[in-house]
């Protein structure tokens, strides 16, 4: 009896159908905006804001989807603030898209959470880095060595 192997699947096939699932036909859009938050809005509100959903009426046969709503999460103590920066953050999104896709911005203010320290890698032991060195040394791809000793110190760190 022979073993049914499934055709393999790629990565992302995986994360295009969970994109879809999560964003509806506007992921691609949506992807784009995650991906350039930091660009569009700047580094100190891309750290405490994220876009949340994205909502167009209804436009049969459209090329490009417009007049849209933008939906930001953003800490409650932060929604006056963005919100009078609002307009600007809207064109420079779809300054950013190449076309007027967003007519507003809509604010979901939510409690921010207490931030956690990030914790330190306990170090390593002596023995335990020259055991992963040991393990790797043996592979010619100096690529994949370093992978896998850095997927090493990483475990044993923990």
């Amino acid at each position: 009896m022979t073993a049914y192997f499934p055709k393999p699947r790629t990565l992302a096939d995986a994360v295009d159908k969970v994109a879809r699932q999560s964003a509806g036909k506007d992921w691609g859009l949506y992807a784009g905006l995650l991906s350039h938050w930091t660009e569009i809005v700047g580094a100190d509100y891309a750290r405490v804001t994220t876009p949340v959903k994205i909502a167009f009426p209804y436009q049969p046969g459209e090329a490009q989807r417009k007049d849209g709503v933008l939906t930001v999460r953003l800490p409650k103590g932060l929604a006056m603030e963005f919100s009078f920066k609002a307009d600007i953050i809207r064109r420079r999104i779809n300054a950013y898209l190449g076309y007027e896709a967003f007519a507003r911005i809509a604010l979901a203010p939510a409690a921010a959470g207490v931030p956690v320290a990030a914790k330190q890698p306990k170090p390593i032991a002596p023995a335990a880095l020259k055991a992963i060195q040991e393990q790797v040394s043996s592979i010619e791809n100096n690529e994949l060595k370093d992978v896998l000793e850095s997927f090493g110190k990483a475990m044993a760190s923990r």
